[in-house]
């Protein structure tokens, strides 16, 4: 609970360290049109238009950096207060009449029949006030905002859409204190020097190449002798446990996807494949869930045959975005231990204990330090999942329940679940202090109706 109310403020501050930037940049910039710019977990970054037809051409590179974070200082000095107000549409339409991807956020919050949130930085009735379109949460005054850094600036599409216009992001950080933030610069610099990429091609494990594809990895006889070193690791724990090794085809028809879900939801972050032969779609697999359920329907099964407890050592492939994609943390193809095991319901908990061991048991191994996230829907879109809410809400407890019995140290993640099931996500922490996401643990409950598993 301590780490979620910290994140939140954290969240806040930054928040709001991005206001004081795109009113810089408006007080610098005049001509340009602010689009967004969100909090997140490194820090926030803020998009705007520089090439709006009829005005001189606003460039950014980070010679700039150093007068706009003065005019950051300067507004962080006034110690400006922060406030929320809700108005109607037609005044919000008036007050951003002149910039059309605020009118087209009015019109999303319009659809969702939202109330529309402005938050003003300063006195709206004096100069040197700014306002944007907002649901907030901010911190109450600009001077609260203590240490702050700007650290890159990149192009953008409009809503991450390569069809639409290239705008320009510029990624900024802020903190409670100057040590935290000299910290985490400290950190960026050790990251740069440790970084995996750099590594891999020194010490000969993997490489990339453009005619093979971006996050397309080529492992080396040095870096495929370790993959197969860690599987076969893993595979003698796995076994101990009493998991049978399965193999999946790699490409399978859109029927299967459109069974459990992921069509629908996930479709956009899959590779669609076609045939010469045939009108037939088929993708790519980027998960194993399915084609696991399709062997366990395979013959009947009897109450006696549970618990059935498969493994596949797959590889992978995911549609990731181009602008994502970062040597092997990000990848289109990987490979996945993934385990499934179908089970009478009395027999969750024994199963989920056990997986909760085997996984520490790995962690151990590579020395890894790590806790646990719960993963629970974003209360916000519950369309975004499939199944009964009194199934999820049962799950969620009971997962809560098993970490608890387990003795393990984890803190809520809202939204972060999957469309099907929350997670009980393992997350590592690496030589530089920063988290991860490896191993998840579910109690599925839609897979099972969909696919009719009896």
């Amino acid at each position: 609970m301590q780490h979620d109310q910290q994140k939140g403020l954290l969240l806040a501050l930054r928040h709001s360290a991005e206001h004081v930037l795109h009113q810089a940049m408006k007080e610098l910039y005049p001509s340009i049109h602010l689009a967004m710019g969100p909090a997140t977990d490194e820090g926030y970054y803020f998009d705007f238009d520089g090439s709006v037809k009829g005005k001189t051409p606003v460039i950014i590179t980070a010679a700039d950096f150093p007068a706009i974070e003065k005019r950051m200082a300067e507004i962080i000095k006034k110690d400006l207060l922060i406030t929320r107000h809700e108005i109607s549409e037609p005044e919000a339409r008036k007050l951003f009449a002149d910039n059309p991807y605020k009118q087209e956020w009015i019109d999303e919050i319009v659809k969702k029949d939202a109330k529309i949130t402005i938050y003003w930085t300063g006195n709206p009735e004096e100069k040197g006030s700014m306002v944007d379109l907002c649901k907030g949460p901010h911190v109450a005054s600009t001077g609260q905002i203590k240490a702050f850094k700007l650290l890159s600036v990149a192009g953008a599409y409009w809503h991450g859409d390569e069809k639409n216009k290239m705008l320009t992001r510029i990624y900024g950080t802020a903190f409670f204190s100057q040590e935290e933030l000299d910290h985490y610069l400290w950190v960026q610099e050790e990251a740069k020097k440790r970084d995996h990429r750099k590594l891999g091609r020194e010490l000969d494990l993997f490489t990339f190449s453009d005619l093979v594809g971006s996050g397309l990895p080529l492992y080396t006889a040095r870096g495929a002798f370790i993959r197969r070193t860690i599987n076969d690791f893993i595979e003698s724990v796995q076994s101990k446990l009493n998991y049978t090794q399965v193999w999946t085809p790699q490409i399978v028809k859109a029927e299967l996807f459109k069974t459990s879900g992921h069509y629908d939801k996930y479709k956009d972050d899959m590779f669609l494949v076609h045939s010469h032969y045939s009108d037939e779609e088929f993708f790519l697999k980027p998960m194993n869930c399915p084609q696991h359920a399709e062997i366990y329907k395979s013959r009947p099964r009897s109450y006696r045959d549970l618990p059935l407890r498969l493994t596949d050592f797959a590889m992978l492939y995911r549609d990731e975005k181009p602008g994502e994609l970062s040597g092997l943390a990000r990848v289109r193809s990987f490979s996945q231990d993934d385990c499934h095991v179908y089970c009478r319901e009395d027999q969750v908990d024994f199963e989920v204990d056990q997986m909760l061991s085997m996984t520490k048991q790995i962690m151990a191994a590579f020395g890894l330090k790590y806790r646990y996230r719960l993963s629970t829907r974003d209360p916000e879109h519950p369309e975004k999942y499939l199944g009964d809410p009194k199934q999820w809400d049962k799950v969620e407890a009971w997962s809560v329940k098993i970490m608890e019995r387990n003795g393990i140290e984890y803190y809520d993640g809202p939204g972060e679940a999957a469309f099907y099931a929350p997670k009980m996500d393992l997350m590592a922490t690496d030589a530089l202090g920063r988290e991860w996401q490896l191993s998840t643990v579910q109690i599925d409950y839609v897979q099972p109706v969909r696919f009719d598993l009896t």
